[in-house]
């Protein structure tokens, strides 16, 4: 028997990457990067003390701010209360329980302490060092952040991680929705992991666990009137990432009052800023019903570049075959064709003197 829902291509890339964050591997990789600052922090202070550093830094007015001895004493500690920090995650997965990471928290309290005790070479490798770790670790933070109505996660955030984690996987796990968990926003889950939308078949897949209240689903990001015009103007595979195409957009809906609201709006209007100035615009949030979105260990499928590239940029089906994206559609075998289906929804064929026929996603989804 087929299944009620099927994850698309660019859902099941979606769960990937949320099952790699949330992956205890992964929470150890950030554990072994925090390991590896701390040792070449520890590199610096011992070779600051060796050339007797601090005896030319301190002064009668600033005292010891800027020695490396004062960094010792202060800003390190934020650094190890990071790595500790970690340890617990680790410590509190076997529970079930998830939480953001201390990188921020780091990030504040060692900024607030001078680093010129150091070269101008080792600081910016311990900049460019830190930097790295504190990236690395906001993808665990958009993952497990409960804070924001709908999570940090959106369409725009994780199709721009994919571009950079794609090389990762050289095929997709397996996934299957479990039609047999379901909860709601606002529920502590049925099961640790992620969850696919019932209600919004372009919502935004999302991570939650139940070993506290914490771990609840939160509204489903979904995009906006703005976001669903862009998507259809677009194409899948080209939202957000052909930046020539966002700006063909934003140029097409510059009095669209989301973004003449925009307070970046005259500076929008050029490639590099149109897909993200849209993507600032382009979402909202709404309770949803939820299902679980098992993933399958030990089974893989290849990324199908072609579908991909197809899903909604075309938009072109046979009849008999079913709708994957819900929305308005046309046939040129008939005239006022025009018609909404939903997804799962079987396509009709419309006798005609065109031979087969073939329905074509709607740029107007008004």
């Amino acid at each position: 028997m087929k299944p009620k829902f099927e994850l698309t291509p660019w859902q099941k890339k979606q769960a990937a990457l949320l099952y790699l964050f949330a992956s205890d591997e992964y929470l150890y990789g950030l554990l072994k990067r925090v390991q590896e600052l701390q040792n070449f922090a520890d590199s610096l202070l011992d070779q600051s003390r060796t050339e007797g550093r601090d005896l030319f830094l301190k002064s009668a007015l600033w005292g010891e701010r800027d020695t490396s001895e004062n960094w010792s004493n202060h800003a390190w500690s934020f650094l190890a209360d990071f790595g500790l920090s970690v340890v617990r995650d680790i410590a509190d997965r076997a529970s079930g329980i998830y939480h953001v990471t201390g990188a921020y928290q780091c990030y504040r309290g060692m900024s607030e302490y001078s680093l010129l005790w150091t070269t101008p070479a080792e600081q910016e490798i311990f900049d460019t060092m830190f930097a790295s770790v504190s990236k690395y670790a906001s993808y665990i933070d958009d993952t497990m952040n409960t804070s924001d109505c709908a999570g940090r996660w959106n369409d725009f955030g994780l199709c721009v991680t994919w571009e950079k984690y794609k090389e990762t996987f050289k095929n997709l796990p397996k996934f299957r929705v479990r039609e047999d968990l379901i909860c709601k926003s606002d529920d502590i889950p049925p099961k640790t992991g992620v969850y696919f939308s019932s209600d919004f078949p372009d919502g935004t897949l999302q991570f939650a666990w139940n070993g506290n209240e914490y771990g609840k689903l939160r509204e489903c990001a979904i995009f906006n009137d703005l976001g669903q015009k862009a998507l259809a103007a677009v194409g899948r595979s080209k939202l957000w990432l052909d930046e020539d195409a966002m700006l063909a957009f934003v140029q097409k809906n510059a009095k669209a009052p989301e973004l003449l609201e925009d307070s970046f709006y005259e500076d929008a209007f050029t490639p590099k800023l149109a897909p993200s100035f849209v993507a600032r615009n382009a979402f909202t949030s709404a309770p949803s019903k939820w299902y679980y979105v098992e993933l399958i260990d030990g089974e893989f499928e290849q990324i199908d570049t072609e579908a991909n590239r197809v899903e909604l940029e075309e938009q072109r089906v046979e009849a008999y075959k079913p709708c994957e994206a819900s929305g308005f559609y046309f046939t040129p075998a008939s005239s006022n064709s025009r018609r909404y289906f939903t997804r799962g929804e079987i396509f009709p064929a419309v006798s005609s003197v065109y031979g087969n026929t073939i329905w074509q996603w709607d740029e107007n989804q008004q």
